[in-house]
């Protein structure tokens, strides 16, 4: 479990019910039937027209699996899969196809299989990964930006509620009575907005953020996994493959010799 994003999303839950307490009024208010069907239905309309219906439902499972999953971007342990790779190689071919076979990381089986193979040039190798490379980052970034995109319909729809809280109130004026219904209708309009507002701010566009900063990790991690299949094609001594790798990482986060 991302513990960031779950501790992100209690935050915000806990700051807007703190927020809605503070205003000394039953918060049996806020739950406003007419402001939840226009935004939430105008927000699934407007996605529903942008995208096909069946990206939108998979959007869901790619926060889960993405964002709140553990698919935790391992920089140090897959160098350190690398080098054994690299000790495996120069065993033989049998040894190091077995070792490819258990490895986790998909891109970095198919890139090592590509090495193992043996068919392919060190040209050919990095043009087939830089292309696969490119189909997942552009994959990545479309679903972070159909968030973004999502993300900027709710509050255009919480001010629709609003303004069709407007009209209603400012037909009633002149009636009898109409100076008692103009601050509680106001109110009750001004409900949409909120909801909008929150929508974007707490759930999509955060979403979309947090999927545009694991897209780069993820593409970070790739593009390291790409120069290892390469080194490995090359028959390196262990230690410059490391230090070639460890290029990639910053002085912290790099792998030390004794763990190699």
């Amino acid at each position: 479990m991302n513990i960031s994003s779950t501790f992100g999303v209690i935050i915000g839950f806990v700051v807007m019910v703190a927020a809605l307490h503070e205003t000394k009024m039953d918060l049996g208010f806020f739950l406003n039937f007419h402001g939840i069907v226009i935004v939430g239905g105008g927000t699934l309309a407007a996605a529903a027209i942008s995208f096909p219906i069946g990206k939108l439902f998979t959007l869901f499972k790619v926060f889960f699996l993405r964002l709140l999953g553990r698919n935790r971007i391992d920089y140090q342990g897959t160098i350190e899969q690398m080098l054994e790779l690299n000790k495996k190689l120069s065993l033989g071919l049998m040894g190091t196809q077995d070792a490819v076979a258990n490895l986790k990381n998909e891109f970095l089986r198919e890139s090592v299989t590509l090495v193992v193979d043996g068919v392919l040039t060190e040209r050919e190798i990095r043009q087939v990964l830089d292309q696969r490379l490119t189909t997942i980052e552009h994959h990545y970034m479309h679903e972070a930006n159909m968030f973004k995109a999502i993300g900027k319909y709710p509050p255009a729809f919480g001010l629709l509620a609003t303004t069709l809280g407007m009209i209603a109130l400012l037909q009633k004026i002149g009636q009898p009575g109409a100076e008692k219904m103009i601050g509680p209708a106001m109110a009750i309009g001004l409900v949409g907005t909120l909801y909008g507002i929150a929508l974007a701010n707490l759930v999509f566009l955060p979403i979309a953020e947090a999927l545009t900063e694991k897209t780069e990790e993820e593409i970070a991690l790739r593009k390291m996994i790409i120069e290892g299949a390469l080194l490995l094609k090359q028959r390196v001594n262990p230690v410059y493959m490391r230090e070639s790798l460890n290029s990639y990482l910053l002085p912290t986060e790099r792998v030390r010799r004794k763990a190699a």
